[in-house]
């Protein structure tokens, strides 16, 4: 198996004063550097975001047409709603912005 690793470096440049970072000592697992927000100020609408990173080798199996498979360890809870999405150190502000209804863009 060819594991994804999580990006070596903030989630989003400029925002690394936000971040907290799961796992930190735990050792059984990866450290995961996450940005924490709440759509709206106030709404309760919290989300984390974290960036992950593909090595060229496996750039070049996705471009081949391999998938990115996830895996949620759930401990036997209910699972929570993701999503997973393909940007640059600008997709925070876009997806932040969809997330509100302010964007028109319909990707």
């Amino acid at each position: 198996m060819d594991y994804l690793k999580p990006f070596d470096g903030p989630v989003v440049v400029g925002r690394e004063s936000e971040e907290v970072v799961y796992a930190k000592d735990q050792p059984q697992y990866s450290p995961l550097r996450t940005l924490p927000y709440e759509t709206y100020p106030g709404s309760g609408d919290y989300r984390v975001m974290s960036r992950w990173t593909l090595t060229p080798e496996q750039r070049r199996k996705v471009s081949e047409g391999s998938d990115i498979f996830l895996t949620i360890l759930t401990f036997g809870q209910p699972l929570q709603p993701i999503l997973m999405a393909l940007g640059d150190n600008d997709f925070y502000e876009e997806y932040a912005k969809r997330a509100r209804g302010e964007s028109n863009d319909k990707d």
